[in-house]
């Protein structure tokens, strides 16, 4: 039997592959993790061929059963080590990368339901790029991620066209 640490991390990996997929975009995980997980990747049409025109978008996947709703915000407490990880990575990178958190239920019983009529992974996935500075603390970092960026497939579509028109916040 796998860790419930693997299972989580894997699950986190399918829900969000499945969204790339549904947005119309390609993923791509990376073989290794250096505070990286997954990348998405443009496709476009040229002619009757399609090119792979890159990454646009790094992602570094967290599940967790330990996080808190507020009314507005999804509260989370990263790693220190994570999150100065993806400081760095803002600073020293043309390419973005968006920590994406798989909020998953307490109760494991009910991550997943397979049916002949559906697949459902519960709960949901929201993205947040880190804005701060290095943290000193050396357990975790308190991440308050607005709830409106849920990880959708338009929010994908939306992420890409911001990334082109130089509008990432």
């Amino acid at each position: 039997m796998l860790p419930v640490q693997t299972i989580e991390e894997l699950l986190s990996v399918s829900c969000v592959t499945a969204i790339i997929a549904r947005s119309g975009f390609s993923s791509s995980a990376v073989s290794k993790d250096y505070g990286t997980d997954l990348e998405i990747r443009r496709i476009e049409v040229n002619g009757i061929q399609r090119i792979d025109l890159g990454c646009f978008l790094d992602l570094q996947l967290k599940a967790s059963i330990n996080w808190r709703l507020t009314s507005d915000h999804v509260v989370y407490d990263i790693e220190a080590d994570a999150y100065n990880r993806l400081v760095f990575r803002r600073e020293n990178s043309t390419i973005p990368c968006a920590l994406v958190l798989c909020c998953l239920p307490k109760d494991s019983s009910t991550w997943i339901t397979v049916g002949e009529d559906e697949l459902v992974i519960r709960k949901c996935c929201y993205y947040h790029f880190i804005d701060g500075a290095e943290t000193s603390n050396t357990s975790s970092k308190r991440l308050h991620i607005p709830r409106t960026q849920l990880l959708t497939p338009a929010a994908i579509r939306a992420l890409k066209e911001a990334i082109y028109n130089g509008d990432l916040s």
